[in-house]
């Protein structure tokens, strides 16, 4: 083998163990929280907006790496009893265990050196603490001896960290501010929504997780009541995002808000079409859900992010 074999071969390995495509759901909370924060502010201040993105690269690496190292005897269960599914890093030899554990080590250090960056190139006081908490607790959900994620808390600590802690941090990088209304209100409903994204996580693993004696809600609770608690949070959800139009109609066209409104409506509905399809071990189906639902979240708030940049610059009178 040629050494750009082995390098493209290497580079592969690697790029499977970080799992990109669940990368919006840190990347999503920084577009979010950067975008409010300059146009609160109507500047840009570059050096947050870099280093908050090298921060959220290295905090995403960290996390998937260090949950495939800590989860790697559950995946094994999975991929004994149902091989036909996709592989998984370690279980499947793709990289060992000491190499996940030690590059993911090593994004977790270099998190928290970003924030000694943001905090004293940038002048933004908290951004070490909220680094080496982000750091704490993804060891707190995963690893001994809490493991918050295999005794049914795991659910509400991503809630909180993705739905409210990353956006208001990259908010705070922009402006200093420790309250904007209007922000905090979207980020509730966006809290809200990141809670069903980790529910939903734990039905393509539900029968492993319970062999393996990881509890999640979905191991609890039982697929049925999961979807039906997933309707409920998505129409709750809906009703606050129509409140918080009509409360802040003064900054979003017409347009815009019926944008929002169909957006929402159209993928509600599949979600709620899906959910009856997405059963136990239905693993198509539940992927097709899983896809679905994250359009409908990720969507709603990039379409919020890039309109609150827009409106900076054209009158929404």
């Amino acid at each position: 083998m040629s050494i750009v074999s082995k390098l493209m071969n290497f580079l592969q390995r690697w790029i499977f163990a970080l799992k990109i495509k669940s990368w919006p759901k840190l990347f999503v909370p920084f577009i979010l929280g950067q975008s409010f924060g300059i146009s609160t502010t109507n500047q840009i201040n570059w050096w947050a907006m870099i280093l908050g993105f090298l921060f959220t690269f290295s905090l995403v690496s960290f996390i998937v790496l260090l949950n495939d190292y800590a989860d790697a005897s559950v995946d094994k269960i999975k991929r004994t009893l149902f091989p036909e599914t996709s592989l998984k890093t370690i279980p499947d030899s793709i990289l060992s265990k000491n190499s996940v554990l030690g590059v993911g080590l090593v994004f977790g250090f270099f998190t928290v050196i970003f924030g000694l960056l943001l905090e004293f190139h940038v002048g933004r006081s908290y951004s070490n603490l909220v680094s080496i908490v982000c750091i704490l607790v993804f060891l707190m959900y995963s690893l001994p001896p809490i493991k918050l994620n295999y005794r049914g808390g795991g659910e509400f600590l991503e809630m909180f960290g993705v739905g409210f802690v990353l956006p208001y941090f990259h908010f705070y990088l922009q402006n200093p501010s420790l309250f904007n209304l209007e922000f905090f209100f979207l980020i509730l409903i966006y809290t809200l929504l990141s809670l069903t994204s980790a529910m939903a996580s734990g039905f393509s693993d539900e029968e492993s997780d319970r062999l393996g004696g990881k509890r999640t809600f979905v191991t609890i609770f039982g697929n049925k009541n999961i979807h039906k608690t997933i309707l409920l949070i998505l129409s709750i959800s809906f009703i606050l995002l129509l409140a918080y139009l009509i409360l802040f109609q003064i900054k979003y066209r017409l347009g815009f808000s019926i944008l929002i409104i169909v957006f929402n409506l159209h993928y509600i509905e599949q979600i709620f079409a899906l959910s009856k399809r997405a059963k136990t071990n239905a693993f198509e189906d539940q992927k097709v859900y899983k896809d679905k639902l994250h359009y409908l979240i990720w969507g709603t708030i990039c379409l919020f992010s890039i309109y609150t940049i827009y409106r900076k610059f054209i009158p929404t009178s």
